[in-house]
Order: structure tokens, then sequence, then C-alpha cells
């Protein structure tokens, strides 16, 4: 198969998504939400991780907590966590939705944005998935009804190569 000079620019449309696969995910220590303690990305290495930015006036991210939460119940493995970063300016937002939709993994507070800047976040809800290694396997923007059916099957996927 020859390269066709004319799809170069169809490809560099698309090299921007690529560009965090495979990088190492930023580490990061921060407090629990309702002060339970502090958690450090760096911790969770040699599992997989579902790093979820999330706020309590975004709809997408207000259907995708609950969602998140069954799925994490239904792997049930200790080489897995999701982490949850609630960006609210305001906690008691945040606060206020976990205590009507409690979730079963961590939750973290990040009014300052001191998590989420460095990620580049720019819109929510978004995610990535990390690898045990440490790194970015895949990044997720926005949320529908139906997408953890396919993220689970990339984490059981990962999770086999354990």
């Amino acid at each position: 198969m020859r390269f066709n000079p004319l799809k170069l620019p169809f490809l560099i449309l698309f090299l921007p998504g690529l560009t965090f696969a495979q990088e190492l995910a930023l580490d990061f220590s921060a407090a629990e939400i309702g002060g339970n303690g502090l958690i450090q990305l760096s911790d969770y290495r040699g599992r997989v991780v579902f790093l979820d930015f999330w706020a309590s006036w975004c709809p997408p991210c207000l259907l995708s907590l609950p969602a998140y939460d069954k799925m994490y119940r239904e792997i049930d493995d200790p080489r897995f966590e999701i982490i949850a970063v609630n960006v609210d300016e305001n906690t008691e937002n945040g606060l206020e939705f976990l205590e009507d939709h409690p979730v079963s993994y961590p939750v973290m507070a990040d009014p300052e944005g001191a998590i989420g800047k460095p990620y580049g976040i720019r819109s929510l809800p978004v995610s990535y998935l990390i690898g045990p290694a440490g790194r970015i396997v895949r990044k997720y923007r926005d949320y529908k009804a139906g997408d953890e059916i396919e993220l689970k099957q990339e984490i059981l996927n990962l999770l086999k190569e354990l």
C-alpha cells in the first residue's frame, strides 16, 4: 500500500485526540470530599484506575455517577478503582448530590482546579482510563446512558492483562 499525501490533512485532524494515549497520568494529591483522607494517584500504581471529573451543574455528570457506581460494584475487583473529582467551586453542591446519590468509590473536591487544570479540563464530564503502569489508556468526553457498557469491557480487558 502506497502513502497518499492527500490523506495527510485527514490524519492530522485525528492526531490531537490521540496525544493523551499512553502518556503518564499526572500525579496529584487531594483531600477526599467530606474530609475522610488524602488521595494520591501514584498510590494506585499497579491497578486500573478510572479518573472522572464532574460537577453538580453538569446534567450528563449527574447521570454518569450512578452508572459508574453500578459498574464499579459489578466489577468488584481490588485491582480496579474509580476516583471521582468534583470541580464545583462550592464543594457543598457536590456534597448535596452525593447525599442523594452516594457512590462506593472515593470522591475528591477540586474547587480551585488544582487537579483539573494540569489535565486540561475544559468541558465536563471528562474521564481518563489509566492502566497499571500509570499511563493514560483512553480519554472520554461527555457521557450518554450506556457508555459504561463499553467502558466496563475495556476495564475487564485491562484487568485480564494483570
